[in-house]
């Protein structure tokens, strides 16, 4: 309190100190009439008089701008707090092929807490969250062990983010650590709560009227993990490296499009831990079935992606959306046939049904979209809402990486998803969301490194409704 007495004080005495400097400006000016004093040493002391004026404006700026406000350095050039507090019902129900079902309702929260610095070309983004897996942040109701007589668990909280950025020119920056995804994307392929560990470098470029930008990614990182596999007696660190060219442009004072070209590719091309990657058989029933063996490894997936989006300007606030995703892994072959090796080596029969069922290497997403916005940021009364469709291929992607929600985390899976939210408060968001999948190739399991079902999915339905206050 003593504190916030004395800056009122403080500004007085120093906008005192101004007008101090300026008397003694006019001063010197009338001394310099006078003859008292030359030109040039009127010059002299004006110019001393000036410094000081200017040093204290800057003083008393700053002040009148922190006001009662926390201050971090004189280094840092401003900091931003944010974060967001969510609510979620949500309802999963699994079936597999002999009908045996099961369900999963259960209330979910989730809390963000960050904080971004700038300072020159400088700056950072530090996040902390619930959730030990990246492509999670929630955290569910009452989550105890049994054994702990229903009592309520505090939660452990995790750094989501610990950014080092570098704004090399107006075109180019570079970013160093726990970084967020910096590629054009779909939750097809990336989960939106995964991060990038590792190096990053984002371009944006103004060509007349088209917005160029590339993102390249050097990460240490599978999915929600990383792996250090020892292979003849050598460790080696299994680095993803993903290269990113696209751009962004209007066809005409209505309508605008956006498309990227992505390739992706695991450095090392080995199978991380016991062997590579082999799916399970679609014939597989019951609670806990395996889906495969090693449906965390990374093999063979080496992949081209090419999202793009159309927008069209209906009026002042209204907009409708078509968007897509395709993706080919180009090692698909190769990653189908490691698997059969792998398969017949312990069971001729299982291998014969893998290889019967071919090497599906290609997923694809089409969807449309439709949103009322009032201006660039979302305002109360805003609102949003996507459709669409996928279909993935058991070997087009990697199951570590894929969205933890409305396909269960799993690949060989196709199926529709709807989303809406409502801003009721510029800052409190409503969120409701449902979709349906159902397995791809009925032959293979709908494999997955990590899921909700401990089902061999034949279908899987996801019911989603929260609200989101952000800060």
């Amino acid at each position: 309190m003593k504190l916030l007495r004395l800056l009122p004080m403080t500004a007085m005495a120093l906008a005192s100190m101004s007008a101090m400097a300026d008397s003694t400006t006019d001063l010197v000016n009338a001394l310099v009439a006078k003859g008292v004093l030359t030109e040039e040493e009127g010059k002299l002391l004006s110019k001393g008089h000036e410094s000081e004026k200017a040093a204290q404006d800057k003083v008393l700026e700053k002040s009148s701008k922190s006001g009662g406000k926390v201050t971090i350095s004189d280094a840092i050039d401003n900091a931003t707090i944010y974060g967001d507090i969510r609510a979620r019902y949500e309802f999963r129900r699994g079936e597999d092929s002999s009908n045996i079902t099961e369900d999963r309702e259960r209330g979910r929260y989730k809390l963000v807490l960050g904080v971004k610095t700038n300072a020159g070309d400088f700056y950072s983004d530090i996040a902390l969250s619930m959730g030990a897996n990246g492509r999670s942040d929630n955290s569910t109701f009452g989550n105890a062990a049994n054994s702990s007589n229903g009592s309520n668990t505090k939660e452990t909280v995790y750094v989501k983010r610990a950014l080092l950025g570098w704004k090399v020119t107006d075109w180019l920056k570079v970013e160093a650590g726990r970084v967020a995804n910096p590629l054009y994307t779909t939750p097809m392929v990336w989960d939106g709560d995964l991060t990038f560990e590792g190096l990053v470098e984002k371009v944006e470029y103004q060509w007349g009227k088209v917005n160029l930008f590339a993102n390249f990614a050097q990460s240490q990182y599978i999915g929600d993990r990383q792996d250090f596999t020892i292979i003849n007696n050598d460790r080696v660190t299994n680095d993803l490296m993903a290269f990113q060219g696209g751009a962004k442009f209007d066809i005409n004072e209505r309508v605008s499009a956006k498309a990227a070209l992505t390739f992706t590719k695991f450095s090392n091309d080995h199978a991380p831990g016991a062997g590579p990657f082999v799916p399970g058989l679609g014939s597989d029933s019951g609670r806990g079935v395996s889906l495969g063996t090693t449906t965390t490894a990374t093999n063979d997936i080496r992949t081209i992606e090419i999202p793009a989006e159309v927008v069209f300007k209906l009026n002042d606030s209204m907009k409708l959306m078509a968007f897509s995703d395709y993706v080919t892994n180009l090692d698909g072959k190769d990653r189908y046939e490691a698997a059969v090796a792998a398969a017949t080596a312990s069971s001729a029969a299982r291998g014969a049904v893998i290889r019967s069922a071919g090497h599906d290497d290609k997923a694809w997403l089409l969807g449309v979209g439709l949103s009322s916005q009032q201006g660039k940021q979302p305002k109360r009364g805003d609102w949003s809402s996507r459709l669409w469709y996928q279909d993935v291929g058991i070997y087009a992607l990697d199951p570590n990486t894929v969205d933890s929600d409305f396909m269960d985390s799993r690949v060989n899976m196709k199926g529709i998803v709807l989303k809406g939210e409502y801003f009721l408060r510029d800052n409190v968001v409503v969120n409701l969301a449902v979709g349906h999948a159902n397995r791809k190739n009925d032959k293979l399991s709908a494999a997955a490194s990590q899921s909700d079902i401990a089902l061999n999915l034949d279908s899987f339905s996801l019911y989603q409704m929260d609200i989101t206050y952000r800060f």
